[in-house]
């Protein structure tokens, strides 16, 4: 008699009890000072004398000061990365600046709960989560390390042109090029920066949200420690609004890695390109997903469900858009309400909590006002969202969101980042698409079948970078991950060879005979 085996349960993201280790209580104390930003090697305070606070979402608690960095720090930062690299950097050989890339990878882990405090702590991560985003720090060096070994750098081969001419390409880093950087990831947002710009041979700005800053801050100083040359490594924390701004209106800053919003990603387009600085973004998603008939009903609602809260919905490729075929609308709808109402509310660092804190006092009131405009837009709340408490903490919390709306409604046509699902019936796959791809963004989509043959036909008609059959916030290393529409673009996308090559620019150079 043979026996079929149950499919695993499909649990959300879950916290482990954590709390902070005394080095990173010491890190943030730094003596009783600001942390200030790190300029040429140094700690700076800041010229503008303006300080801010970096609390915990989850208590209000203030984990530490840090001062918030102008024009003269971005200036001074752009100075001294081209002294390095002028001086040294450039002409590191490029084993040796893989090296000193896997010293940092070293320090980083060996400081794993230091980190781990600043994703959970700063970040408010469950642990469960921000353990997998401490694992691409490694993942991301070693893979742009053995992408370095196989790029040319300098010249290139010789072509021998008519009249004794010769020509080849010259390769060669930038100089200084800056990454402004969001709050939702801050660690694997900074590695997929930093580490292929460092390993070209750039010196680097590195601007970290002013929400969640301590852990490039505390990057710069493992880089400082691994022995990366004063001024190859600059971290300037403030506002996007002060010193976001004052990076891309700089002329001696080469490129630019942004993610954010597309609002954001547009002002500084337009700032970098009045002098030429190139720009890659990656700005935000409103991700959709595709259920056929054919899948279970509730083995899919619990795997859209979980990659629907990774991080509460605060991930850019969240799926906010669900149109499951009619023939199991009702099943899928009701799983997917008994997965959203039985996640855990609670405190990200205590044991079992699913659904923490947002970020920050404002997005409580931004997603609220999302669920009141795809109400008034025709969706029936079957989860009405909204503030939640949680006993002994005053924190941002906030109810998933579950909504019903009629096909073709457009009833939640922005990216509304947090655990918010609005699902809508459909007759055909054609009926889907058109549906899926009726949107402004295109970073990410799904497909949900049994049948995968027909999901790869499917998730190619997307509008989206990344298309997936079975699966959602899927990254890979050697694959792009980018956007269409205003969710991206130029480039192709990061955590690919172009990735490297984005960092890298080429001169062609011709030599003719001296004539006469």
């Amino acid at each position: 008699m043979s026996t079929t085996a149950a499919p695993p349960l499909i649990e959300a993201f879950t916290a482990e009890p954590f709390s902070a280790p005394e080095k990173f209580t010491q890190f943030c104390s730094n003596g009783g000072k600001p942390l200030g930003g790190l300029v040429g090697g140094n700690e700076v305070p800041g010229s503008m004398n303006a300080i801010f606070d970096v609390i915990n979402p989850g208590t209000h608690e203030v984990l530490a000061r840090v001062s918030e960095m102008g024009y003269d720090e971005v200036n001074d930062a752009v100075k001294v990365g081209y002294r390095a690299f002028n001086g040294c950097w450039k002409d590191t050989p490029v084993e040796k600046r893989i090296a000193l890339m896997m010293k940092l990878v070293e320090l980083f882990e060996r400081d794993h709960d230091v980190l781990m405090a600043c994703e959970i702590l700063n970040g408010g991560k469950v642990s469960e989560l921000a353990q997998g985003d401490l694992t691409h720090f490694r993942a991301c060096a070693e893979y742009f390390a053995d992408v370095a070994r196989g790029i040319q750098f300098g010249d290139g081969g010789v072509m021998e042109l008519e009249g004794g001419m010769n020509a080849y390409s010259f390769v060669e880093p930038w100089g200084v090029v800056a990454g402004i950087i969001p709050w939702n990831y801050p660690v694997v947002l900074s590695a997929w920066f930093m580490i292929p710009a460092l390993i070209a041979g750039n010196c680097i700005l590195l601007k970290p949200s002013e929400e969640t800053p301590l852990s490039a801050l505390y990057l710069g100083k493992l880089a400082e420690e691994a022995g990366f040359p004063a001024g190859v490594v600059n971290v300037l924390p403030g506002r996007g609004e002060l010193t976001g701004k004052f990076i891309s209106e700089h002329p001696g800053v080469r490129y630019i890695a942004f993610t954010g919003s597309p609002g954001v990603g547009q002002a500084i387009l337009q700032a970098a390109d009045r002098h030429g600085t190139r720009v890659k973004r990656e700005m935000g998603g409103n991700g959709s997903a595709i259920v056929l008939a054919d899948a279970d009903p509730e083995i899919v609602a619990r795997m859209i469900g979980k990659n629907a809260n990774q991080h509460y919905g605060q991930t850019c490729s969240t799926i906010h858009r669900v149109f499951a075929q009619r023939e199991i609308y009702d099943d899928f709808l009701e799983a997917t309400e008994s997965f959203m109402k039985n996640l855990k509310i609670g405190n990200q660092a205590e044991a079992g909590t699913q659904l923490g804190p947002v970020i920050n006092s404002r997005q409580p009131q931004r997603i609220i006002d999302g669920i009141q405009y795809a109400k008034a837009n025709g969706a029936e709340a079957i989860l009405e969202g909204g503030h939640a408490k949680v006993s002994g903490y005053d924190g941002y919390y906030l109810k998933p969101t579950l909504l019903r709306s009629e096909p073709g409604s457009r009833s939640n046509p922005q990216e509304v980042f947090h655990c918010f699902v609005n699902v809508q019936s459909v007759d055909s796959v054609e009926e889907a698409l058109g549906y899926a791809n009726d949107t402004h963004y295109g970073l990410g989509s799904s497909v949900w079948t049994k049948d995968l043959e027909l999901g790869q036909k499917i998730v190619k008609q997307f509008r989206d970078g990344t298309g997936q059959v079975n699966c959602h916030n899927t990254v890979a290393y050697g694959l792009p991950y980018g956007g269409q529409g205003i969710s991206g673009g130029p480039g192709g996308g990061v955590n690919c060879e172009e990735t490297l090559r984005d960092y890298l620019q080429t001169e062609s150079i011709f030599v003719a005979p001296y004539p006469g």
